[in-house]
């Protein structure tokens, strides 16, 4: 019994039109500017292949959640980690800013004022 091969190219549109709807061109003077706003992207919006070995459970649990909220698994992996990084920031700008106020000679006198009331 032989099965019919499948050309799943027979749904795309390859017309000159269809080219220009998915890509737009840049003009020579405007490379500049589109070069400068390529600078301004945040590292955090650029994403890097790895490879990573995990825990078969950890991927497990991580696939379940993504199935959960209808995301995927790798996106839920690195916003946990975004969140351990940003909550490791947040305690080091506190601890900058208890540094700070320790060191602010009027702010003492005020606390010890507030404190002795």
């Amino acid at each position: 019994m032989k099965t019919k091969e499948i050309d799943f190219d027979e749904d795309i549109d390859f017309s000159e039109q269809a080219f220009n709807h998915r890509f737009s061109r840049i003009r020579r003077d405007e490379l500049p500017a589109v070069v400068r706003n390529l600078r301004k992207v945040s590292s955090r919006d650029i994403k890097s292949r790895i490879t990573i070995y995990l825990d078969a459970d950890i991927i497990l649990k991580f696939k379940d959640l993504a199935e959960k909220h209808d995301t995927g698994y790798q996106t839920l992996i690195n916003n946990a980690l975004r969140t351990i990084i940003d909550g490791d920031k947040e305690e080091s700008e506190k601890q900058n800013l208890k540094d700070e106020l320790l060191k602010d000679k009027k702010f003492l006198r005020k606390l010890k004022t507030a404190l002795s009331a």
